[in-house]
Order: C-alpha cells, then sequence, then structure tokens
C-alpha cells in the first residue's frame, strides 16, 4: 500500500501570485519614489520591492534616498495603490478555476498589511475562497523571509508543516517556506525557473497546471 503524499492544505501568497497586484503597485512606488531624489522605473521598483512588506518598503527608500522618509508618504501610496487597485486589479490568470476546482483547505499567508490583502481579494472576486482564512505579517509580527507565518497558518489550519504545501511568486516567500520545511512551489513570473529552484521552490509556468503538480 503507497503512502498518500498529496497535499492536505494549500497556504497561497497573495500579491502576485493570486492577485496581479505587484506592477501596479511598483509602477507607483517608482512614481513617487521621485518625490524623494529616487530616480527608478516600474520594473526596477518590482525587482527591488517584490515580496516587501510596506515597512520593508519605507525602509529601503531611507537607504535610497539617504534621507528620512515623510510621514504622510506612506499614507500617500496606500491611498494611491488602493484607488489603481479598484480600476486595474485582477485576479492571477487561471486562479479563479483553480480555487473553484480544488476539494481541500486552502487559506493565505501574506507579507501585505491585513486590510490591503482583503481588500484585493474582494475586488478581484476571490475572497469567498478563504473567507476568515487569511493570515498576514500583522498576525506574527515577523515578516517572510522568516518562517513565522508559514508555521502560523498551518497551525491555524489544523495541519502539520509537512501536511502543507506553499504556492508563491517571490524568492523572499520560497525561502520562507523553505525555513519552514514546508514543500513550496514557485510561479515563474518575476523569478526564473532556475531562480526559483535555487531558492528551494519546484517552478511551474501557470496555475492551470499547478492541480496535475500538486496530485489533487
Amino acid at each position: 500500500m503507497t503512502e498518500d503524499t498529496s497535499p492536505k492544505c494549500i497556504i497561497f501568497d497573495c500579491d502576485g501570485t493570486l492577485v496581479d497586484s505587484e506592477e501596479i503597485t511598483n509602477e507607483i512606488i517608482a512614481e513617487m519614489a521621485g518625490e524623494l531624489g529616487v530616480k527608478m522605473t516600474g520594473e526596477e521598483a518590482t525587482t527591488i520591492f517584490v515580496g516587501k512588506t510596506l515597512d520593508g518598503v519605507v525602509y529601503k527608500m531611507r537607504e535610497l534616498s539617504g534621507n528620512e522618509v515623510p510621514e504622510d508618504w506612506l499614507e500617500r501610496l496606500t491611498n494611491k495603490v488602493s484607488m489603481a487597485w479598484k480600476n486595474e486589479l485582477n485576479p492571477v490568470e487561471g486562479v479563479r478555476e483553480l480555487l473553484q476546482s480544488l476539494t481541500i483547505p486552502v487559506c493565505v499567508a501574506s507579507n501585505g498589511v491585513a486590510s490591503h490583502v482583503r481588500e484585493s481579494l474582494k475586488i478581484t472576486g476571490l475572497h469567498d475562497f478563504f473567507k476568515e482564512q487569511i493570515y498576514t505579517v500583522s498576525d506574527v509580527g515577523i515578516p517572510k523571509p522568516a518562517p513565522k507565518l508559514f508555521l502560523y497558518a498551518a497551525k491555524k489550519m489544523g495541519f502539520k508543516p509537512s501536511d502543507c504545501v506553499v504556492v508563491e511568486d517571490s524568492i523572499t516567500g520560497v525561502m520562507a517556506a523553505v525555513s519552514a520545511k514546508i514543500k513550496v512551489y514557485g510561479l515563474i513570473k518575476f523569478y526564473s525557473a532556475e531562480e526559483l529552484q535555487n531558492a528551494g521552490a519546484i517552478p511551474f509556468t501557470n496555475m492551470r497546471e499547478l492541480s496535475g503538480l500538486l496530485g489533487i
């Protein structure tokens, strides 16, 4: 009799994995970086900030500009992002069909601010797949690449880490899953298959192939 190795729970990252928010957000970060005397393109901002928390964005801007970031800068950034999301945000291609087909529990574990994560899932029509099973850095106090958020999510869902898999799109998230000793699949998007594989992920190209890879 062979042991069933298929996962019992899937933990999804949010930004870039469930919702196509990264490019929208990073275009606005690049634009507002100009206020701080920092010149960058949206593409450069994506390379620097993908998978980062908002606190991480502020820290990096302080480092790049050599100055303190004005108190209202982050608030104005989040307001601009929120407005842009309402007009432009879409689910990642194929993710709705994947979620509709799944028969095992799912949850979200994101470095994002809880209210923003919920907002992005509501705008894209994905919120009802997760309802209250949405966990963020505010629940644990330390962001990815630390493993704590994924371990917390697994515990809240009632599963051992070894019974779960993580779906990510960033090296930061992959590193967190590897540290948590949870099998991780990396969506090829901002990082190459080789980069994701070197970080410890099983790379894949689109959400439609994930069910087959997971064996469910």
